[in-house]
């Protein structure tokens, strides 16, 4: 059997793209001048789907408006672009598509895959036959580190499946390539409202229930895009084995491909494989050797030197510069510059710097904007960070010592245990740290936890729960006043927290949401925080989703200091602790 509905999945959020990505989703990101999503409808088209339903974010309102254009395009497809009202999920935002799918299996795919030649037709064909409720598309590897975890038996059935923080690196010979098949059986396991996840909570709900889920391997010509270098190689793989676009182009020399309205001066030297988009021009003397791709609307000035390099749209390359293994993102403007392995951006942002994360290609970015400024507000802003968190963390800890010794003797009067909570938590990039609060509960609390979980107030994978059965007296007034915290100044004063900053977490807490992890773990963990003051406590897990990215990608001064004082507003009226 066939299948002709397909969920394109471009919610969500990443960080190993930045700076790429400022206020796009990825499936926007240009792929040889077209974005990623332009490119897999007119495939899955040519495929033979008939309905395209993608998910996108509310705000993410230039996919919304291309996506309804191609609509247009196609008078015999049903092509819909449907906004997430909050952050879901990858299953929740299938299950908000359930009366747009009807009561045949689909397939599910994420947005960040760069489609060319990949093969539906066994993934289809093993659905049916062994008539699974989730058919996961996998990509056999070799035994290299990977943060996923997919274990498969030998008769292709999957026992367990999981996604680890890059810090805690396992081995495993399947790796997950974001395609799924779906029977609408999965429906009747999806929450319809909160926060739900396909590998975390849907997959183990069915396992549970002993409807079988399966892997099967996808053959083809394909490219999940998740970093800068993944993003790079895309290109450069597609255009060394001949698998680029070509609709509308013209091979003027061997692997030089053009676009229309393209003015090369017979001077300008160019060596393929090249890929060059409309309207621009190459000047006299320029050089431009492959593999490379160069965008709609750009100047390549004289002089200048283009290698294994990729120009977006609308930039102008002037005054004899050389770029070599580079990406230049959009409507920039270079001259004179000379480089190698970076990305060029028009200003850095605290959020580029936050998130960026480079491997083997790439080392940094360049700013081509006036003066650069941005890499230097940035070292002020950490620089004036932790200053102030040294300075308040020992001033408050030497004025606050006698609190903290009659908190101290109240905890040990009430019940016997430690004065002093001590958890291990992820501190930033993952790394592991003891976080310290004064002990509010029993000292037996944690073997108590699991036989209060149907019992947790908050969705999610985090447990709280109001009116704790293990909470003491001493500990319900420390929470409500917040007092239990005061500890983590030592944390703060040590540089494994900051003042302000996303609360600190255990891994499990984290592993609904891979990529709101990678994003929170890029900055050091808060004594306080946006979820805190925004929602003290009392918010859905998609808001606190929603508050940790806010923060990480508008982190400034201004911003702590708006958190600090609303903190000690929350913490005098003593409000949702």
């Amino acid at each position: 059997m066939k299948l002709y509905t397909v969920v394109v999945l471009c919610g969500g959020q990443t960080t190993r793209l930045s700076p790429l990505l400022r206020n796009t989703p990825i499936c926007m990101l240009p792929v040889f001048n077209r974005a990623i999503i332009g490119h897999n409808i007119d495939y899955l088209i040519k495929k033979g789907f008939r309905k395209i339903l993608v998910s996108a974010s509310k705000n993410d309102l230039s996919l919304i408006e291309f996506v309804n254009g191609l609509g247009a395009r196609y008078a015999n497809v049903h092509i819909e672009c449907v906004q997430e009202v909050a952050p879901r999920g990858t299953a929740g935002a299938i299950g908000d598509l359930k009366t747009h799918i009807g009561e045949e299996s689909f397939l599910a795919l994420n947005g960040s895959i760069f489609l060319r030649d990949m093969d539906f037709t066994d993934l289809s064909s093993d659905h049916y036959k062994r008539d699974s409720a989730i058919t996961i598309g996998v990509k056999k590897r070799a035994w290299l580190p990977s943060e996923e975890g997919i274990s498969v038996n030998e008769d292709g059935s999957v026992n367990g499946f999981s996604i680890i923080h890059s810090s805690r690196v396992k081995r495993s010979p399947y790796m997950a390539t974001g395609v799924y098949v779906f029977r609408p059986v999965v429906f009747d396991f999806i929450k319809t409202n909160g926060f739900f996840d396909i590998k975390e909570q849907l997959i183990p709900a069915l396992m549970q229930q002993a409807l079988p889920v399966h892997a099967c391997e996808i053959e083809g010509v394909y490219k999940a895009i998740s970093t800068v270098e993944e993003y790079y190689d895309t290109h450069r793989e597609c255009l060394i084995r001949g698998n680029m676009p070509l609709d509308g182009m013209q091979e003027i020399a061997e692997d030089v491909y053009v676009a229309e309205r393209v003015l090369i001066s017979p001077k300008a030297y160019i060596i393929g494989p090249v890929y060059i988009g409309s309207n621009t021009e190459i000047g006299d003397d320029a050089q431009i050797i492959g593999p490379a791709v160069i965008g709609d609307n750009c100047i390549i000035g004289e002089g200048t030197m283009i290698r294994e390099s990729i120009v977006w749209n609308n930039s102008v390359m002037e005054g004899r510069s050389k770029l070599t293994h580079c990406i230049a993102t959009s409507g920039l403007r270079v001259k004179q510059m000379v480089l190698s392995d970076k990305i060029l951006v028009d200003n850095l942002r605290h959020s580029d710097l936050n998130l960026a994360s480079f491997n083997n290609v790439f080392n940094g970015m360049v700013e081509t904007s006036v003066l650069g400024f941005g890499r230097l507000k940035y070292l002020f802003f950490l620089g004036t960070k932790r200053s102030v968190d040294i300075m308040a963390s020992f001033t408050l800890l030497v004025l606050l010592a006698p609190l903290l010794l009659l908190i101290a003797a109240l905890i040990k009067a009430e019940s016997s245990g430690p004065v002093i909570f001590r958890q291990k938590r992820c501190g930033k990039d993952g790394h592991d740290f003891e976080m310290l609060k004064f002990r509010s509960m029993e000292k037996d609390a944690d073997a108590k936890q699991q036989g209060l979980m149907d019992k947790k107030s908050v969705d999610g994978p985090v447990f709280k729960l109001e009116n704790d059965p293990r909470v003491t007296r001493v500990g319900g007034f420390l929470r409500k006043t917040s007092l239990d915290e005061l500890p983590q100044l030592i944390n703060v004063l040590k540089g494994e927290m900051s003042l302000v900053g996303p609360r600190p977490l255990v891994m499990d807490e984290m592993k609904f949401s891979p990529s709101w992890r990678s994003i929170r773990l890029k900055v050091k963990p808060g004594v306080t925080g946006m979820w805190q003051v925004e929602g003290r406590g009392g918010v859905s897990f998609h808001d606190w989703i929603r508050y940790d990215v806010y923060y990480v990608k508008n982190q400034s001064l201004l911003l702590d200091v708006k958190i600090l004082f609303k903190t000690l507003k929350l913490v005098r009226s003593a409000t949702g602790a």
